[in-house]
């Protein structure tokens, strides 16, 4: 190559210092504006106003989080400690950001999926009379399903049943299901109904309410579930898997779709929702203190349907959670199925009558928890997630899951 060429093709030194320059420039400019940001956030915190927020949160929490006894008596949160620990870490703070961070940490420290911190102002709101079933919203015409809320989310397997040897598909969306000699397999999702938009355009009219949509998805997503089910059983399907890797709860839907896999009669003991009889807040100085939760818990029943009628098992993960949780305990408790897989979420019961919703207003942050708990057969709340009856090792490969699958079914003949 001629030095011509050289000279064509490099850059002029002049063109390269232009550029770090230019670079310079904006990373100083970059900093100061991080310099400054973190200036005015020193300058105008309000110590005082976090403080605030985090005693009356103290307050709701001993009222309205369901599982707050459960996470002393079990878990052995020292909530004196995290009390004191906290307020020391917020009165030593400078800025936001450390006391966010604090606030985050006492959060944290429950390890509870429906117990978090999140940005945005909401309204408080009570918590529910302990006899007092879900809510429905007032209902208003809708213009569209993506209007109310529908939006279409993925719905195929995360388990790698297709590589099965000798599966075949038998039913598509938004349940899809095949079988793999005299397993079926169908796959569900989601519990929640607005996450199948596809199904909602099948049923939306003009006009049509809030509520009278929710309850014609619903009642065409069973449609849906009792077809594939049907179809697995005329290809010949003798044993039902019921997928539910990832699925991450929903609504009260939940409770129409179980007795579709049973003809068996279910019990359990019902949620218990937050009904406090005494003040509370002495909890959190290490006191004795009245349960959270009013008088003793009734029992639940569904009556099974019997689509299905012979044995069944449950694919679970640490992404099961919530309403499928639900899903797995009635049939787990009542020895309805057999629970493969790992160890459910640990979300449990969840948000009843929108409750459990705390603004702390000084800063602008909301806390949601729960205020609602479920229990197992055996006392265990379902905040600590569903053991599997057998364990897969569902962070292997698609063979090795694969293999453990099928070995684990086949030592369910014996």
């Amino acid at each position: 190559m001629s030095d011509t060429q050289n000279e064509s093709t490099a850059p002029p030194k002049a063109s390269r210092k232009t550029r770090r320059r230019v670079f310079r420039w904006i990373g100083i400019g970059l900093l100061s504006i991080v310099l400054g940001l973190l200036g005015w956030d020193v300058a105008t915190f309000d110590r005082g106003a976090w403080l605030r927020d985090f005693e009356a949160l103290e307050g709701a929490m001993a009222k309205e989080y369901a599982n707050l006894d459960w996470m002393v008596e079990h878990r052995g949160v020292d909530l004196a400690k995290l009390d004191r620990d906290t307020r020391a870490s917020l009165g030593g703070a400078f800025s936001r950001v450390q006391a966010f961070l604090s606030l985050r940490r006492f959060v944290r420290t429950f390890q509870d999926p429906h117990f978090k911190l999140t940005k945005g102002a909401a309204r408080q709101s009570p918590a529910p009379s302990p006899s007092a079933a879900p809510a429905e919203a007032p209902s208003a015409p809708v213009a569209s399903c993506t209007a109310a809320g529908y939006e279409a989310r993925a719905v195929d397997y995360r388990f790698p049943f297709k590589k099965m040897p000798g599966f075949i598909p038998v039913h598509e969306a938004p349940f899809p299901a095949g079988v793999a000699g005299e397993l079926g397999v169908i796959r569900i999702a989601h519990f929640g109904e607005d996450r199948y938009l596809s199904t909602c355009e099948q049923v939306f009219t003009t006009g049509m309410e809030d509520t009278a949509l929710r309850l014609a998805v619903r009642a065409k997503l069973q449609e849906a579930l009792q077809t594939a089910i049907g179809a697995l059983r005329d290809r010949g399907a003798k044993r039902l898997l019921v997928d539910l890797t990832g699925n991450g709860g929903g609504t009260e839907w939940v409770s129409e779709a179980v007795p579709l896999f049973t003809e068996k009669t279910l019990r359990r003991s019902e949620a218990r929702i937050v009904a406090p009889t005494c003040d509370r807040i002495p909890i959190w100085k290490g006191e004795k203190v009245c349960s959270i939760f009013g008088d003793p818990p009734g029992t639940a029943t569904l009556e099974g349907k019997g689509v299905w009628k012979g044995p069944l098992f449950v694919l679970a993960d640490r992404g099961t959670a919530s309403a499928s949780e639900d899903f797995v305990a009635w049939l787990k408790d009542n020895h309805a199925a057999k629970v493969l897989g790992a160890r459910t979420a640990g979300a449990g019961c969840g948000y009843v009558n929108d409750g459990g919703r705390f603004e702390l207003r000084e800063i602008g942050f909301e806390v949601r928890m729960p205020n609602c708990a479920r229990f197992l057969a055996d006392g265990t709340n379902e905040v600590e997630g569903i053991a599997p009856d057998i364990a897969l090792p569902l962070d292997k490969s698609d063979e090795e899951k694969i293999q453990a699958l099928t070995a684990a079914l086949a030592a369910t003949r014996d």
